[in-house]
């Protein structure tokens, strides 16, 4: 008897499917590789993050860019006063010489005679430099462009405080985040051992299931808010790489913690500042400067300009093309241009008038910039009383609120007090954790808006 082995057929359908599968595969996993072979790990402190995004960070590189701009305009108009040169050069194939009628001379009454002027083939090459001697546009143009570089300059200063504190407020966030992990982690240590205590009378008769069930609900509340704490603080960590220019990717362990700060509570001297201080401030008066370097620019419209030139030039002519560079016929000049704008029509008086008003808009903007940093640094300082007065307040609570909380638990343990006055005192202990760990972070943050507006946050 044969026995028939039957065997599938490669069925070639099938072998492509498995080929684009781990085709498509190796295509997902190859950039995750690369991503993964490219992440760095860091350890900073606030400073070292601070110096990170004002190296790598895209808002400060393209102030950095703006300033080279700057520069380059500069040179821009440097270059204007400079002798310029060029050379032309034409070929022309008359095709057909064009034709012009003439009198007859000897017979003036008679038809014209048409005549034809020129060669079929014309050839020219000159070169000419021109020197700029008096012009006053050009003069002011490379003045205005030195207090351009100056504006490039402060917005350059202006860019790396926003980006230190944008650094700093995110900074603070990971730390206060990292407070309120290491605040809940203890909760959670007490209300473990509390748990545990619980179950044990309860296993002993003397406490009821009741005090259990809600011993449990606080400890379950306390981890779900932890995990949330841990999800919260990875998003504060990636605002700061992305705050940094830190690709997302990279690791960052951050050196200090919230008692590096803690002489952050010191009061300053609200009147110990300067307005000029403020890189607004100059960037505004070098707009007054502009506007007043335009009014000057108009006024001056009615000077002459006077340039310079000397040329020189070869011209051929032949009527066969073989013979049109074998005679060549030169020419060169030199002389003055002199540009004498008598009248306009009424164009520069309204030109110089709208530009006087832009001038006294820049200087009523210039004061009442000064009046808005005082008022800013006054807002600025009263939040940070408010907020190192809260947050002592919020500390003094806190301890407070874990007495009591203790105290509830001992009297608890002794039979004295039930499970709802435990979980009465821990829900008030953790108000106290979170108004504090609230009145912290409003105090960091307020200190640095206040360094802001009195103009002490430096750059290099």
């Amino acid at each position: 008897m044969n026995t028939l082995v039957k065997m599938k057929c490669w069925n070639p359908s099938t072998a492509l499917r498995a080929i684009m599968l781990v085709t498509t595969a190796m295509a997902i996993l190859q950039p995750v590789q690369a991503q993964q072979d490219t992440a760095r790990s860091y350890q900073f402190s606030l400073e070292e993050c601070i110096q990170y995004a004002l190296a790598n960070q895209p808002t400060v590189q393209n102030a950095r860019l703006s300033r080279e701009a700057s520069r380059e305009k500069i040179r821009e108009s440097t270059g204007k006063l400079l002798p310029h040169a060029n050379i032309t050069g034409s070929f022309t194939d008359n095709l057909k010489l064009q034709t012009s009628v003439i009198p007859d001379f000897n017979n003036p009454s008679g038809p014209k005679i048409p005549v034809q002027f020129g060669t079929k083939y014309a050839s020219a090459v000159a070169g000419q430099v021109n020197q700029t001697i008096i012009n006053s546009d050009y003069f002011l143009g490379l003045k205005a462009a030195k207090v351009y570089d100056e504006l490039s300059v402060r917005d350059l200063q202006r860019t790396a405080i926003d980006a230190r504190v944008q650094v700093s407020n995110a900074y603070f966030n990971v730390l206060v985040s990292r407070e309120s992990i290491r605040l809940v982690d203890a909760n959670i240590v007490r209300l473990q051992k509390t748990l545990k205590d619980t179950r044990a009378r309860y296993d002993e008769g003397v406490s009821e299931r009741i005090d259990v069930d809600r011993m449990q609900v606080s400890f379950n509340n306390a981890e779900t808010q932890r995990a949330n704490l841990e999800r919260l603080q990875q998003y504060s960590l990636d605002v700061l790489k992305f705050n940094m220019g830190m690709p997302l990717q990279n690791t960052l362990e951050l050196e200090e913690n919230v008692k590096s700060f803690a002489g952050i509570q010191e009061m300053p001297d609200s009147q110990q500042y300067n307005i000029q201080d403020r890189p607004e401030y100059h960037m505004q008066r070098v707009q007054v400067e502009l506007n007043k370097l335009d009014l000057k620019s108009k006024r001056l419209g009615i000077v002459p300009s006077l340039s310079a030139y000397i040329n020189y030039g070869v011209n051929w002519f032949a009527p066969q093309f073989a013979d049109l560079y074998k005679t060549g016929y030169g020419n060169s000049a030199l002389g003055l241009t002199l540009n004498f704008p008598i009248f306009t029509g009424t164009e520069r008086i309204h030109q110089v008038a709208q530009s006087r008003i832009a001038l006294k808009q820049s200087e009523n903007d210039l004061t009442n910039l000064s009046q808005q940093i005082q008022l800013e640094v006054r807002n600025a300082y009263t939040d940070y009383q408010n907020n190192t007065t809260s947050l002592r307040t919020q500390e003094k609570n806190m301890v407070l609120t874990q007495g009591v909380y203790d105290r509830v638990v001992l009297k608890f343990d002794q039979g004295v007090s039930s499970s709802l006055d435990v979980v009465s005192a821990d829900n008030e202990l953790k108000q106290a954790q979170s108004d504090y760990i609230n009145a912290l972070l409003d105090t960091l943050i307020s200190k640095v808006k206040l360094d802001q507006a009195m103009g002490k946050i430096k750059v290099q």
